[in-house]
């Protein structure tokens, strides 16, 4: 059986050798080779052909074994088997082949190894690694690019030892460069190469698109071996900025526009000193921003869908970055909710106000949202309705994705409302809630009411007096302040108001307003016309009224008498004449 005399406890190499000679020489027969000592590498296995021999006359079993270092590990090898035994005829002799493995870790070193087989055999190992157990062959050792390009060298690499090589990869770029090895598609930076196996690698090296035009030297290592590559930039980027292009998509595979892009350096995200610039993908899902070189953190988001956050993205100078198509996915419930006048400015006494909003159910599930306003003063109600000239209410809207719902928001307003400035929240409740707020300005009119008690025309007599009596009322629902009342009226004619000025006159309230004429005693039978203004620091109004003067109640009496003595004198004149 086959022997490891290193790993027994407690002996050394030398006293298991001396013994294992001593019994080797009571064994009949010999073992020969024709190699005395060989070179070797770690973890290569060394094959030694052996010639074993029965020296006596007889049939006889030997037992095969081997004295070697720990770790090293042998068998024996008769007509393609492993043997641990071998049986010889006498005087017959049998070729066999000792295999013997070295330990991959072994040290470069020489080792001596003891076979035992009908006699004893000792040979000689040398371990030592060659200076350069590779053969490194490059296809191209300079190409000329464009800085910010990436170039690829196609490396060929032999394993020239028997035994299998671990070769660490890495490579010597200039700064702000990068690189990596690709084989069959994937990046690499260890392998192991079989004995005398040739194996061809891709070396991938980007330059830096801020690099300066001139020649810049790339050298790759494999384990202590290395070669020297060249890469000679053309034109370079410096100070130019870069771009990312992306493209949007639903998971339908529809192009999502207006998708907010928000582009944040990471070296202010890291700081905390936020530094973002917002993009807008177009009707198609594109986008295209620039920004100046450097490392980003990039988020997309759309109204409806779940964000999407893409790290370490980097912009290099003059280039152009593709992200690809980025698929956003859609939440199941999401409202939108849009209001065509968020503030109104409303003048009382002018009907109802009202607000026009659409509620636009934007996730992929239907929704019923329930309809109501907050922050009304007392004695304001809100009505929602369907049609703005209908007048039936309604409390939810019943909206089917993708669709959506106009709905109006009617103020009714008391009639004593007060003017002022009304903050209104709309709120649309569903499995998804919004909410807007509103503004309401109402305001009042500057506007009186002149109600003459008897009408714009009275009729008097010369030398009396004629009024006029009146209600003027607020009707505008402001406040009008330093009323003054004025009358025109025709010369000589005595006019009075009462009264002829108001500090105030408050929204919806009233005072009597009387004016008094004196008409001159001579004033001829006529119409006249009389002209009040009613002034305030808002308004400037005036009414016309009118005075009819009439002939004095005397005046046919003296009429009739002067007729009446008329008739006579012709009567007296008649009979005078009248009987000649």
């Amino acid at each position: 059986m086959t022997e490891k005399i290193g790993k027994t406890a407690g002996m050394s190499f030398l006293i298991i050798s001396i013994i294992s000679i001593l019994a080797a020489s009571l064994l009949v027969g010999s073992v020969e080779s024709d190699i005395k000592g060989v070179n070797a590498v770690p973890g290569e296995t060394v094959s030694l052909n052996l010639v074993v021999t029965n020296d006596k006359n007889y049939e006889r079993d030997f037992q095969l074994s081997y004295i070697a270092p720990e770790g090293f590990v042998g068998k024996f090898i008769y007509d393609g088997k492993e043997i641990e035994m071998l049986t010889l005829k006498a005087d017959e002799s049998k070729s066999i082949q000792f295999q013997l493995e070295i330990p991959p870790d072994a040290k470069e070193k020489e080792y001596y190894i003891f076979i035992q087989a009908a006699g004893s055999l000792a040979f000689k190992i040398n371990v030592k690694m060659p200076e350069n157990p590779l053969e490194i062959t490059p296809s191209v050792t300079g190409v000329a690019i464009e800085a910010g390009d990436t170039v690829t060298f196609s490396i060929s690499i032999e394993n020239k030892i028997n035994s299998e090589y671990k070769v660490d990869l890495s490579c010597k770029v200039p700064e702000n460069w990068r690189y990596k090895f690709v084989e069959n598609g994937m990046e690499v930076y260890k392998i192991i190469l079989k004995p005398n196996e040739v194996r061809t690698l891709s070396l991938e090296v980007e330059s830096d698109s801020s690099s300066d035009v001139g020649e810049y030297k790339v050298i790759p290592y494999f384990n202590k071996q290395f070669t020297e590559l060249s890469v000679k930039i053309a034109k370079t980027h410096k100070g130019e900025n870069g771009k990312i292009t992306i493209r949007v998509v639903s998971k339908e595979g529809e192009a999502i526009g207006s998708a907010l892009v928000s582009v944040t350096h990471s070296t202010s995200l890291e700081q905390g000193n936020i530094a973002q610039t917002n993009f807008f993908t177009s009707a198609d899902g594109l986008v295209t921003a620039e920004v100046s070189p450097g490392t980003y953190t990039v988020k997309i988001s759309k109204e409806g869908f779940y964000e999407k956050e893409i790290d370490d993205v980097e912009v290099k100078a003059g280039k152009t970055t593709d992200l690809g198509t980025i698929t956003l996915d859609r939440k199941p419930y999401y409202a939108k909710l849009s209001v065509e006048n968020p503030k109104i400015s409303f003048v009382i006494g002018t009907g109802n106000p009202v607000f026009r909003f659409r509620i636009e159910n934007m996730g992929y599930a239907d929704d019923t949202y329930r309809l109501s306003a907050s922050g009304l003063p007392e004695n304001f109600y809100a009505k929602f309705k369907e049609a703005q000239q209908s007048t039936e209410g309604i409390s939810e809207v019943f909206v089917k994705s993708g669709d959506s719902k106009e709905v109006y928001l009617e103020i009714l307003i008391p009639p004593n409302a007060a003017i002022g400035t009304y903050n209104l929240t709309l709120f649309v409740d569903g499995h998804y809630s919004v909410k807007r707020n509103l503004t309401l300005i109402l305001k009042g009119e500057y506007k009186v009411f002149f109600e003459p008690i008897r009408g714009y025309v009275v009729t008097s007599e010369a030398g009396k007096t004629a009024e006029f009596e009146a209600i003027l009322r607020n009707v505008g629902g402001v406040t009008l302040t330093n009323l003054n009342f004025s009358v025109s009226a025709p010369s000589h004619w005595r006019v009075r108001v009462d009264p002829p000025s108001l500090p105030a006159l408050q929204a919806r309230d009233d005072i009597p307003v009387r004016v008094t004429v004196q008409i001159p005693p001579d004033a001829l039978p006529s119409e006249y016309k009389l002209t009040l203004s009613i002034k305030s620091d808002q308004i400037n109004q005036e009414e016309v009224f009118r005075v009819i003067v009439k002939e004095k109640s005397n005046a046919g009496i003296i009429g009739g008498a002067i007729i009446v003595g008329a008739l006579a004198g012709l009567f007296v004149i008649f009979r005078k004449f009248g009987r000649r």
